[in-house]
C-alpha cells in the first residue's frame, strides 16, 4: 500500500540555502560578546584588588584596568584572527584538486573545502572587524569609564546580594561521615550517567 504519489520520488530534495548573514551584523555582535567578558574581567579585577590589596575603589584605577582588559582581549582576537584567516587558506582546495574534480564524490569534496575555507575567512574577517572596535573603544574615555562604572556596580551588586543569602553553620562531620557521603555522590552520579546512556 502506497501512502504518497508515485512521483514523489521524482521531487529533488533541495536543503534551504542559508541567508547570508550581513559582515557588520556579526561584528556588531561580536563585539556586544567581547564587551560582556571585558565588564566580566574588570569586575573580576576589582573584587581581586580589593579582597588581595584592600584597596579602596578608584574610579581612575578601574579605568586603567578596563584598558588593559581591552588591550588584552584585541590582541588575543587578533592573534586568533591571523590564525583563522591562515588556517582558511590551507583548508581551501588546491587548484589542482579543483581542476581534477571528474566525480560527483569528489567534486561534493573541493565544495565542502571551499565552504571551510569561506566559513573559516569570514570568521577572520568578523574577529578582525571587532578588533577595530575594541581599538576604538579603548581610545574612547566614555566606553572605559563606562566599563569600570558597570564593572563596579556588577561587583556591589553581586556583595549586596552575598550578604542577604543566609548563612547556616558549618556541619562537622567524621571521617566516616565524610567517606559514606562521598561514596552515596558517587552512586547517585552512576544512577545519572546510568539513566542517560540507557545501560
Amino acid at each position: 500500500m502506497r501512502f504518497w504519489p508515485a512521483s514523489a520520488s521524482a521531487i529533488p530534495v533541495r536543503s534551504l540555502p542559508t541567508a547570508p548573514r550581513d559582515l557588520s551584523h556579526q561584528i556588531e555582535e561580536g563585539y556586544l560578546v567581547a564587551l560582556s567578558a571585558l565588564r566580566l574581567s574588570v569586575k573580576n579585577g576589582i573584587i581581586l584588588r580589593i579582597l588581595r590589596d584592600g584597596a579602596a575603589w578608584d574610579e581612575a584605577e578601574s579605568a586603567a584596568l578596563a584598558r588593559q582588559s581591552i588591550e588584552s582581549l584585541a590582541a588575543e582576537l587578533r592573534t586568533t584572527a591571523a590564525r583563522l584567516a591562515d588556517d582558511s587558506v590551507l583548508a581551501a582546495p588546491t587548484a589542482r584538486e579543483s581542476r581534477s574534480a571528474r566525480s560527483k564524490r569528489d567534486a561534493a569534496r573541493v565544495r565542502r573545502k571551499r565552504d571551510e575555507a569561506a566559513r573559516l575567512a569570514a570568521r577572520s574577517r568578523t574577529l578582525r572587524g571587532v578588533v577595530e572596535r575594541l581599538d576604538a573603544a579603548r581610545d574612547d574615555e566614555e566606553v572605559v569609564r563606562d566599563l569600570a562604572l558597570r564593572a563596579r556596580d556588577d561587583t556591589i551588586g553581586e556583595l549586596m546580594q552575598a550578604r542577604l543569602i543566609p548563612r547556616a553553620e558549618a556541619v562537622v562531620l567524621t571521617e566516616e561521615e565524610q567517606r559514606e557521603a562521598i561514596a552515596g555522590v558517587k552512586a547517585d552520579l552512576q544512577r545519572l550517567i546510568d539513566e542517560r546512556t540507557g545501560y
